[in-house]
């Protein structure tokens, strides 16, 4: 959300909130990223590029802009142009021509990839549960999904909502 920022009625100071939810999730993102690394070897640059292909629809391929979208601002374009080569050259994405529009090119995991992809879910599931997930009870989960859900549709912010599944991973 860009442009001219408009008063609301509401006086609610969102001070306390945005700063209790920005020090939860990077007290919880450096848990995850310290296991990550520890455990599968992997940075959560790496695991959050595996993470976007998995859940792109159809899975595991997408064209390299919209994987750049997805990472930006973490990434610069230059950033993301290296991760990805750093990627090719480790064997977990390889590089193809989009048959729709020769001049784009699509990003698609390998076997090595999913499989490394699958390994750091694990890990990510199991680090996220330990580091959040068991200081909630599954009505505050539902809650606290509800009412950011909410944020994110009022800005217009794509959001995926995962559920234990293949599609539950960004360290973003």
């Amino acid at each position: 959300m860009t442009g001219r920022v408009t008063p609301t009625r509401d006086t609610a100071d969102p001070i306390p909130s945005w700063s209790t939810l920005v020090n939860v999730y990077q007290s919880v993102l450096h848990d995850v990223v310290a296991a990550l690394d520890q455990q599968t070897g992997i940075d959560s640059g790496v695991f959050s590029a595996l993470a976007y292909l998995e859940r792109a629809v159809p899975p595991h391929r997408l064209p390299m802009s919209e994987l750049q979208r997805s990472m930006h601002p973490r990434y610069s374009q230059p950033g993301f142009s290296r991760l990805v080569q750093r990627m090719e050259a480790d064997g977990l994405v390889e590089r193809r021509v989009d048959r729709t529009d020769r001049r784009a090119t699509i990003i698609a995991t390998t076997r090595a990839g999913r499989r490394q992809f699958r390994r750091a879910n694990s890990i990510y599931i199991a680090t996220l549960r330990t580091s959040f997930g068991r200081h909630l009870r599954a009505s505050e989960h539902a809650r606290l999904a509800a009412i950011l859900g909410r944020v994110a549709t009022r800005r217009g912010t794509r959001t995926r909502v995962a559920t234990g599944s293949r599609k539950n991973a960004d360290t973003r």
